[in-house]
């Protein structure tokens, strides 16, 4: 298995929320909530992503479901403004669970 697409994701990934904290702290709201939709979009397709940037990748289906854990964890806690709550975690759980899952049957028969 290749690591490249792990490394290229995450280094975007955390470039991105460098970003995303810096438009917040400087008020620039539409570059803010535009990198925040980016954050989420990552966090909910890591798979296809991960496949995307390298279609060689063994495993990306699972690699990308347990990446994306608690990566939507965390975007469940920014989106309750920084609290914990159980209902928004298990959502975000359950939105991620879906797409994973859903991109694993779409790749099941490839």
């Amino acid at each position: 298995m290749t690591m490249k697409a792990i490394l290229v994701f995450s280094s975007i990934y955390s470039l991105l929320f460098v970003l995303h904290i810096v438009f917040a702290a400087n008020d620039l709201d539409l570059l803010f909530r535009f990198v925040a939709l980016l954050l989420v979009a990552m966090t909910f397709f890591c798979a296809p992503l991960l496949w995307l940037i390298d279609s060689s990748m063994n495993r990306s289906e699972r690699i990308g479901y347990i990446v994306s854990i608690p990566l939507s964890i965390g975007i469940a806690y920014a989106y309750t403004s920084m609290n914990f709550q159980i209902d928004a975690t298990l959502l975000a759980l359950l939105a991620t669970s879906l797409t994973h899952g859903g991109w694993w049957l779409l790749m099941k028969g490839k």
